[in-house]
């Protein structure tokens, strides 16, 4: 019996960049086959590829045995395949139930659209993934997690032949990520599903996936049964080198306090949350989404107004009613949204990493060129960003590099307080790999570092305590030494 997909000899150039290089593997009708690469390795171009985005400069596209011309996105939908991207392309200003049946004939009775319908069928759905929303509630009302659900559950829907998943699970609690996987399975097993699976977390590879393919600087390494490979087998295939974790247990932090937080309330979002930050010292905040964590970090920051609590900075209180009295305090934030909230994506490289220090490199109000590039050097070396040109658009890095961007604007604002909302999300093994020593440097300089994130290893691995918050509340707080993925989930889920 033929592959459902096969991949024949698939080259991919664009200008003079070649993004996949005579790439060649097949994938099973009813597997779970995983594509496992850093950022860059060519996995999302062959997802676009199958998605009529792109056309393949050489090579074909086998699907069900004949070779197909997959040159429109209505092309590859016609054969079978439902993509659910990374970036939520979905409609902001619409309910759940019209992003779900956007485009679809189903959506109309007649003349009108079938809202009764709709509604009815998304309910079925929201519940099928444990999400506890109304169909009409419009979708820029959901959290980011949330709306990663519905782009999930719309694709499920409509019964796809093939199901391509690129990082679902990136802003997921490990609970949403679990129905995800009940759900997979159960399209695998009932419906034959073929699904081909990128994400950067391992331990849902090993989970999963029945078979795996290494994409490394783009081209094909390997095809291995997931049961007779282990992680780090994975990451040294990946890679090509092992990751050097001699440094992720050390700690810097010192008896001088730089932030404290008394009471901080926040109408619905959180109450009377107290905690301290001390020069050197890394700090997470655990919890289910919902929690309050990002609303936390959002409040020091002066993008939301809390109703209540003092916030002080090396013992001196202060009033932080905008981003703008943040940095003047030293507090500078990386958003857990990157590509929105980070990043301006119309703008180019050089111009993203330095928008905000522009009176660093500038006299009298006009940019000084030398300055300019020096700054860009600087932080290309220092922060290990890979790049063709400074001038070339942000969008043109990979995920892991264009986080490294974002980290280095915000350091080059000379902060002494760092808000990290999910530093690594969406980034691969080996570029966060590199985050973590770039934050361990920071530390290791004395900026007070307080993230969020929902990944129980990465708080592990990086941070001197870690405070656990439920529905608002701060519910543990826990040193390194005690420190336990199930001590977090204990705390996280008030027990």
């Amino acid at each position: 019996m033929a592959p459902i997909i096969e991949f024949k000899n698939i080259t991919k150039r664009f200008g003079g960049t070649v993004a996949l290089n005579n790439v060649s593997f097949s994938v099973e009708e009813g597997e779970v086959h995983c594509l496992c690469g850093e950022n860059g390795a060519g996995k999302s171009t062959l997802i676009n590829l199958c998605g009529g985005v792109f056309t393949p400069t050489e090579g074909e596209i086998w699907v069900d045995g004949q070779p197909e011309q997959i040159n429109s996105i209505r092309k590859s939908e016609r054969l079978g395949f439902s993509i659910v991207h990374q970036e939520i392309p979905l409609c902001l200003n619409m309910s759940i139930a019209h992003n779900i049946f956007l485009g679809s004939k189903e959506a109309v009775k007649g003349v009108f659209l079938n809202e009764k319908h709709m509604n009815e069928k998304t309910r079925e759905l929201l519940d099928l993934f444990h999400l506890k929303v109304e169909p009409t509630a419009l979708l820029e009302s959901l959290s980011i997690a949330e709306q990663s659900v519905v782009q999930i559950a719309k694709a499920v829907y409509f019964r796809p032949k093939i199901l391509i998943l690129d990082e679902p699970t990136a802003a997921l609690t490990n609970d949403q990520r679990e129905v995800m996987f009940t759900v997979v399975r159960k399209l695998v097993k009932e419906q034959r599903t073929t699904v081909l699976y990128v994400s950067h977390r391992l331990e849902e590879v090993m989970d999963l996936g029945d078979r795996l393919t290494v994409f490394k600087d783009g081209q094909f390494v390997t095809t291995r049964k997931v049961s007779e490979v282990s992680m780090d087998d994975i990451v040294t295939l990946m890679v090509g080198r092992e990751i050097d974790k001699s440094e992720w247990g050390k700690s810097f932090a010192t008896d001088e306090e730089l932030l404290s937080v008394k009471g901080l309330s926040c109408g619905k979002k959180f109450h009377d949350i107290n905690f301290s930050l001390k020069k050197g010292e890394i700090v997470g905040l655990a919890g289910f989404v919902g929690a309050g964590r990002t609303e936390v970090l959002s409040a020091i920051f002066g993008a939301d107004r809390p109703n209540g609590g003092e916030i002080f900075i090396k013992g001196e209180k202060v009033t932080i009613r905008s981003p703008r009295d943040a940095i003047r305090h030293r507090i500078s934030m990386i958003p857990e949204n990157r590509r929105d909230d980070g990043l301006i994506t119309s703008m180019s490289i050089k111009e993203n990493a330095q928008v905000a220090v522009m009176d660093r490199i500038s006299d009298r109000g006009m940019l000084n060129k030398k300055k300019s590039v020096e700054l860009m050097e600087h932080m290309i070396e220092n922060y290990g960003i890979k790049i063709g040109s400074m001038d070339d658009g942000i969008l043109t890095l990979s995920g892991g590099n264009q986080q490294k961007v974002v980290i280095a604007k915000w350091i080059g604002n000379d902060p002494e307080i760092l808000l990290c909302d999910e530093p690594t999300r969406g980034i691969d093994v080996g570029a966060k790999s590199e985050v973590y020593s770039i934050l361990r440097d920071i530390a290791k300089e004395g900026i007070g570092i307080l993230m969020v994130s929902s990944e129980l290893p990465e708080l592990l691995a990086l941070c001197d305590r870690i405070l656990v918050m439920h529905e608002g509340k701060l519910t543990g707080e826990i040193s390194r030494e005690e420190a336990s993925e199930e001590l977090i989930m204990k705390y996280a889920a008030a027990i």
